[in-house]
């Protein structure tokens, strides 16, 4: 008897979405960039989502969560650093700041380094803008817990839609198969039914032949007598 593949499916969504739960296990980490020529303190991460992707969701979130527009995506643009205008951030500082996000592929996966300056050329470090630097790293682990939910919930979902219409196809081959089986069967009664009729008509033949060949010789016979008689 074959498996019931709603149970399948169920068992492989929770396996599969514990794998994801477990690949969100993110190392957050501080690196040490150039850009502009100088040195930046940054937030790295590592993640799946491609990085045109991460982008547009950045955005959307520094909009969506701050009324902060991010520049360098967009309509035909598409800058591997993403950076806002000198404005207020309001998790980060009340002061105006420029904050910039590095994004890249690499490997498969998407590099994303966050960092940023106060006014228009003081770099946010660890160590002389403490405050500043873990409200910045805070912010990207805030991006990063709207982002990466939805990215796996969607993969979950294609692999939920992917596992139905397989089980709709095995459903619609499982039925054909009986039809054809119900098809076989019923052929094979009605051969063994023309097997008789075969043999009972072969019997009735040979005896027909018999007949046939017992006719011809009396034919023969009465034909040779009236010959005689006729001399």
């Amino acid at each position: 008897m074959l498996p019931n593949i709603k149970c399948i499916a169920a068992l492989f969504v929770m396996i599969l979405t514990a794998n994801i739960v477990s690949a969100q296990v993110l190392n957050v980490e501080n690196e040490t960039i150039i850009h502009d020529g100088k040195e930046r303190n940054s937030i790295r991460v590592i993640i799946a989502p491609e990085a045109k992707e991460v982008k547009k969701a950045f955005r959307d979130f520094m909009d969506d969560r701050y009324d902060v527009d991010i520049e360098g995506i967009g309509f035909l643009t598409n800058k591997e650093v993403l950076y806002t205008e000198p404005t207020v951030v309001p998790p980060i500082s009340p002061k105006k700041m420029e904050l910039f996000a590095k994004v890249r592929s690499n490997g498969g996966k998407t590099i994303m380094n966050v960092f940023g300056q106060m006014g228009y050329n003081t770099p946010i470090t660890r160590y002389d803008t403490y405050n500043e630097y873990n409200a910045m790293k805070e912010l990207t682990i805030d991006f990063l817990n709207e982002l990466l939910p939805n990215y796996y919930q969607d993969i979950v979902e294609d692999q939920q839609d992917r596992i139905e219409d397989l089980e709709d196809d095995r459903d619609d081959m499982l039925k054909k198969i009986s039809k054809n089986r119900e098809k076989i069967a019923n052929l094979q009664k009605e051969n063994r039914k023309l097997e008789q009729k075969v043999a009972s008509v072969k019997e009735k033949l040979e005896q027909n032949i018999d007949e046939l060949g017992e006719k011809k010789a009396t034919l023969k016979n009465v034909n040779g007598k009236l010959d005689r008689a006729n001399q």
